[in-house]
Order: structure tokens, then C-alpha cells, then sequence
């Protein structure tokens, strides 16, 4: 799940957009000039660092200094290469499909094999590597 904030005619509105299955599903919010919606985006994008649950996959730093938007390739990297089922649904839920692909598509990160398994997972077509 995340926050997406477009800008229409200089007014800012918000959405919540999360994956169900195969779709990108965004929810209106409003306008974010009202309090509500405002302090909605707020209680949403509090969540900056990695959940207990993930920080076995990063052994090597502190988990506490990842932010989950400076740090998106290199956690999605992680998290695809070496985490389960369960990991990869919270990433589903935090990052966005396109984000998703993006690092699917450019990382150097991701191994020949992780990268085939979860363009086929996500229903995309696997590029040739021969």
C-alpha cells in the first residue's frame, strides 16, 4: 500500500493505492486541504522503517537507517532474492507493481534465476538472456 498525491490545477488530492491480485486499485481520499484527509496521509506515511519480520534479510545494516522511500531498489532487491511468500506480500502492499517491475526490469542486484521467477510470478514477459 501507499500514498499517491496528485496535483490537478494546482490542488492536491490524495489516493491510497494497493494491489489486489493483478490490479492496482486506488481509493479517492480528498483533497488535501482538508484536516481529515491531511491527517490520514500523515498516520499513513508514518511507516518508514522495515517490520520486525524483514530484518532477518538485512543482516548486514541497520535496519533502523533504511527508509523505505530513499531505500526502495536495494529493499525490493533483498526482499525479492531472498525472502518468502510472506515478504513479497508485504511488498506487494508498500510498493507499487510499477515500482516493482521497475527493479525487476533495471536492478544489477537480482540473480539471472530470481529475476526469470518473478517476472513469470507477476505475469511478465521474461526477457531472453541468451
Amino acid at each position: 500500500m501507499s500514498i499517491v498525491v496528485h496535483t490537478i490545477h494546482g490542488r492536491q488530492y490524495a489516493y491510497v493505492s494497493r494491489r489486489e491480485g493483478k490490479r492496482m486499485i486506488q481509493t479517492y481520499l480528498g483533497p488535501m486541504s482538508r484536516p481529515d484527509v491531511q491527517a490520514a496521509v500523515d498516520g499513513l506515511s508514518e511507516e518508514k522503517g522495515i517490520p520486525e519480520r524483514l530484518r532477518r534479510l538485512f543482516w548486514d545494516t541497520d535496519p533502523e537507517s533504511l527508509d523505505l522511500s530513499r531505500h526502495a531498489t536495494a529493499i525490493i532487491e533483498r526482499v525479492l532474492e531472498m525472502g518468502d511468500l510472506q515478504d513479497v506480500r508485504w511488498l506487494q502492499h508498500r510498493y507499487t507493481g510499477t515500482t516493482i517491475a521497475q527493479v525487476l526490469t533495471l536492478s544489477k542486484g537480482l540473480s539471472p534465476r530470481s529475476r526469470v521467477f518473478w517476472n513469470l510470478w507477476f505475469g511478465r514477459e521474461v526477457p531472453c538472456a541468451f
